[in-house]
């Protein structure tokens, strides 16, 4: 009996561990007008990337920048945009190798730029 316990709490654990959730922790909702991005801290369970698109409009609007986010917890993720945003953003995380699709992404957060 007490080998049946300790295995059903080994695999009740080892699920648990397996089960990385994909997600933007706490992060600052606003960012100053500028050409980078930072994502911080963001936790993902496979490798994948960060996608930056427009969201002036309230919609999902052109890909301003990506970068690669590794297996696990990411710290600091900073995105090169290429030019200055001066309007709201979106980021939106993705596990793999797909990051053109917004509805395939496994979370988004929506960033104020001021």
């Amino acid at each position: 009996m007490k080998n049946i316990i300790i295995a059903g709490v080994l695999a009740i654990a080892t699920a648990g561990a397996a089960q990385a959730q994909d997600m933007f922790a706490f992060m600052a909702q606003s960012q100053d007008a500028n050409d980078i991005i930072v994502i911080n801290p963001l936790t993902a369970s496979d490798d994948g990337f960060v996608a930056i698109y427009d969201h002036y409009t309230g919609q999902v609007g052109e890909l301003l920048g990506v970068a690669k986010v590794r297996k696990g917890a990411n710290s600091e993720t900073r995105v090169q945009l290429g030019t200055t945003v001066r309007h709201d953003v979106i980021a939106f995380l993705f596990t793999g190798d797909d990051f053109t699709d917004p509805s395939k992404a496994v979370d988004s957060v929506e960033i104020d730029v001021e």
